[in-house]
């Protein structure tokens, strides 16, 4: 069949962003988009004044800064005929790296835009040129091999495209097999379609289809197709799609890396493009953290960008007075300071200020800021949930109500979703003093996306939602902690850290009272079951009688996405399985059509074959005895309920890498349930779980030498009931102290925490000093923990004090 071109959903989410608009125009969006690298005075589209310019520039010895206005002049000399030749700036710009002997890197540079435009020919002629002067040139050999990986060999004829569909059917079964026609940008919008109504499997072959009918030359096509097959475990025959998988990403993003990404000698960076991976796709990749931070740097560049394309490839000119300019604030906000009775003004920008993880975990935070120091504003994008869903779904819980019965000022943005520039313009005029942010790089179509790289505030900070560098130059701060980010990894990092003490989460577990309080004696098992009854041993995770022990052992779970799973963690539990008797492994169907692609690869990784990868010479071993003792939940709506799942279903939480359980590894340490986690990641996103045991006093169920430690310590437990209970018994301790509360869990004592981080940030602010990292020492104060009188006299509801206007979800 033919495809013919879907539309675009308004809310389309950036995974997919990098649409054939943009591929269409990409000299235009290239040369556009180097206006964040250089001087804005000088137009992108102005070819005599960048040509002026890269003279100027050059005169004064700044050679790579006078280069890239020179290839502006190129990119814009068919518009500017009768001001210049194209010989003669193109002259310039290879001077720029003759004069420091690097003629081999101009040829590179002209290679790889020559093919990022479709010109294969071109570029191909100059990245010969590049090799003959230097055949060992990292990225000329980075992108040589890219070329030939799409069966372009160099130094053969331009026929050599011609076999590039014979040489890519071998990489993926036959497009016709799946019924599958059409340009490979019309399969993109198709499969983009299929990502919106959840349709992986559908999902995974258009846009792999896409790709491999692009030559693998549409990047976002070819990343995607990894990201939908990863999303239902489809993972090849024993995991060799999944190696090859993680190969391609691997190889685009350092061929993209070394393609787009321009590093001065003084540590900073420019993007002439973005990569066709999104940094939320990467958190669950077990691939070189480096690679991580350039995709969120790329996706940061192009964070405003995207917001202003309009039509087949046009971009919209900022308004003249933006992005915002905190130094032109700062000698006001200073003497503001001075005054009697002056605050810092915080701004929350979100769009889930809804039943969001976010919220369950963070709006408690609000109960117990100092209103004496601190103005708290919330700038909501997101839409409140419906009432019928908060009645039935959430028992009658409107964390988007509690929220606005204890901040100062809420407002309601809706309006503001596709608007960056209006809300950045709202945002400044409530000066604003700092900005944190709650969505990172989740929710793309609803969330603030370009907000901050217009500057709204002075201070800008991104707070727990992503967890991972922003990788942009305009977030100042990230939240962290020293066992999340250690000090010796900060170049994985753009922004300065906050480092706080007793954890960088919030969670609000101990402080709500719909949240089931954990107990030592299991209550009894109810027919059917509901949620807080039983134990894991009597409600084996509702597995059919007979299927699996009558009475397991021990009950291991992991309540994660399966896209935060992978071949090797899967074989972890393989060897936990098998060196427990009687264990059962309690997993949650998310997505359900996974089920059947995990019970496969079980199946398989259980058996042997020729170098594990052999299908004809498979051998079957326990796969099925094995999967007998597994099991899969059904997805749980209500929050609270899916929290009691924990005590009710699980002995032992075996955590995820490197993408950690975060929401889910807090329901579990509050439900008494011990996380035994890998702690040899560099990845924020992989050591959340392994901080939490820190803190709580749990460093024995870290494992900072890899897998077989995670699984030794994994079986331990399982074969060692007596440390198990001793374990759960301390947990459980944490959950329920009071008087003072557990530093995990205490909430008022967190806020004191954070708000000394963000005042130490506004002063150095003040002080005219560029950031730098922070870390928070707690006053004695703070340190005494928390009493009952203080949660009672901060309820959850709010106070009846109220600002007349904070009580209000209007402008």
């Amino acid at each position: 069949m033919t495809m013919t071109r879907a539309s675009r959903g308004t809310t389309r989410r950036w995974f997919f962003s990098l649409t054939a608009a943009i591929l269409l125009a990409f000299v235009l969006s290239l040369s556009q988009a180097l206006q964040l690298e250089f001087d804005t005075s000088v137009s992108v589209q102005d070819g005599p004044a960048n040509f002026k310019e890269g003279k100027r520039l050059f005169g004064a010895r700044d050679y790579d800064k006078a280069a890239m206005h020179f290839w502006r002049a190129v990119i814009m000399q068919e518009q500017n005929k009768q001001a210049y030749t194209v010989e003669e700036v193109f002259s310039s710009f290879m001077q720029c790296f003759a004069v420091q002997e690097r003629v081999s890197d101009g040829f590179v540079y002209i290679a790889q835009e020559s093919i990022g435009r479709g010109q294969y020919p071109m570029g191909k002629m100059y990245l010969e040129q590049a090799l003959t002067l230097d055949p060992t040139h990292e990225h000329g050999l980075l992108l040589k091999e890219q070329l030939e990986a799409m069966g372009m060999n160099l130094k053969g004829s331009e026929d050599d495209e011609d076999d590039e569909d014979e040489d890519n059917e071998d990489d993926y079964e036959d497009d016709d097999d799946l019924g599958i026609s059409g340009t490979p940008e019309e399969l993109y919008e198709v499969a983009s379609d299929y990502f919106q109504k959840r349709d992986y499997q559908l999902c995974a072959d258009y846009f792999e289809v896409s790709c491999q009918n692009s030559g693998q030359r549409l990047g976002p096509s070819c990343a995607n197709a990894v990201y939908c097959r990863n999303m239902i475990v489809d993972w090849g025959f024993n995991g060799t799609q999944f190696e090859e998988d993680m190969k391609r990403i691997e190889r685009i993003s350092k061929l993209e890396a070394s393609q787009y990404r321009h590093e001065s000698a003084d540590g900073s960076f420019t993007w002439t493009r973005a990569m066709s991976t999104h940094p939320h796709m990467m958190l669950g990749y077990p691939i070189d953290t480096v690679l991580k931070r350039y995709v969120a740097e790329s996706a940061a560049f192009v964070e405003d960008i995207s917001q202003r394309i309009v039509g087949r490839g046009e971009i919209k000119p900022l308004p003249a007075d933006l992005p915002f300019n905190p130094e032109e604030d700062r000698a006001r906000f200073v003497a503001e300071a001075a005054e009697d009775g002056a605050k810092i003004r915080i701004g929350f920008v979100a769009s889930g200020f809804n039943s969001k993880a976010v919220l369950y975990l963070s709006h408690d935070m609000f109960r117990f800021f100092d209103t004496s120091k601190f103005e708290v504003h919330v700038f909501s994008l997101g839409p409140p949930d419906s009432p019928l869903f908060i009645q039935h779904g959430m028992r009658g819980v409107d964390w988007r109500e509690r929220v606005k019965a204890n901040v100062d000022f809420f407002h309601d943005v809706q309006e503001y979703k596709s608007n960056h520039v209006g809300l950045a313009r709202l945002i400044h005029g409530k000066n604003i003093h700092i900005l944190l942010e709650w969505d990172g790089y989740a929710r793309q179509g609803e969330r603030a996306q370009g907000l901050f790289t217009l500057r709204p505030a002075p201070v800008q900070i991104w707070h727990q939602e992503y967890l991972g560098t922003s990788g942009a130059q305009f977030v100042d701060y990230l939240f962290t902690d020293k066992v999340t980010s250690p000090p010796h990894l900060q170049h994985l990092y753009v922004e300065k850290l906050i480092y706080l003490p007793n954890h960088f989460f919030s969670k609000g577990h101990a402080v709500q009272k719909e949240v089931r309080v954990p107990t030592i004696d299991y209550p009894e098992k109810t027919h059917p079951y509901q949620p807080g009854s039983g134990s894991p041993q009597t409600n084996r995770c509702l597995a059919p009688e007979g299927n699996g022990p009558a009475t397991p052992s021990v009950v291991y779970c992991n309540y994660n996405k399966f896209l935060k799973n992978n071949p090797e963690t899967v074989r972890s539990w393989i060897r936990i399985l098998r060196e427990v008797p009687n264990s059962m492994l309690c997993l949650l169907e998310n997505p359900t059509d996974g089920v059947a692609y995990y019970r496969k690869f079980i199946h398989e990784a259980a058996g042997t074959s020729n170098g594990n990868a052999d299908e004809a010479s498979f051998v079957h071993g326990d796969g099925d005895e094995l999967n007998s003792r597994i099991h899969f939940l059904p997805w749980q709506k209500n929050p609270f309920d899916h929290q009691m799942r924990n005590q009710d279903f699980c002995n032992v939480m075996l955590d995820s890498y490197p993408y950690n359980g975060h929401t889910t590894a807090q329901d579990s340490l509050y439900g008494g349930v011990p996380i035994v986690t890998r702690s040899d990641g560099n990845d924020m996103s992989s050591r959340v779980s392994t901080s939490a045991n820190t803190v709580l006093g749990l460093e024995e169920l870290n494992s900072p030498e890899g897998p077989r430690q995670y699984e030794d310590t994994a079986i331990e437990l399982g074969n060692n009931p007596g440390k198990l209970d001793s374990i759960r018994t301390k947990l459980i301790g944490t959950a329920t102290q009071r008087n003072p509360m557990h530093p995990y869990w205490d909430v008022p004592r967190y806020v004191k925490n954070v708000q000394e981080g963000l005042t130490t940030a506004w002063n150095q602010y003040l002080s005219g000093e560029p950031p730098k990292h922070i870390d928070v020492v707690e006053t004695e104060e703070a340190q005494k923990g928390t009493y009952d009188d203080v949660l009672l006299s901060n309820p959850s509801e709010g106070k009846a004090k109220k600002n007349k206007e904070s009580a209000s979800d209007e402008l």
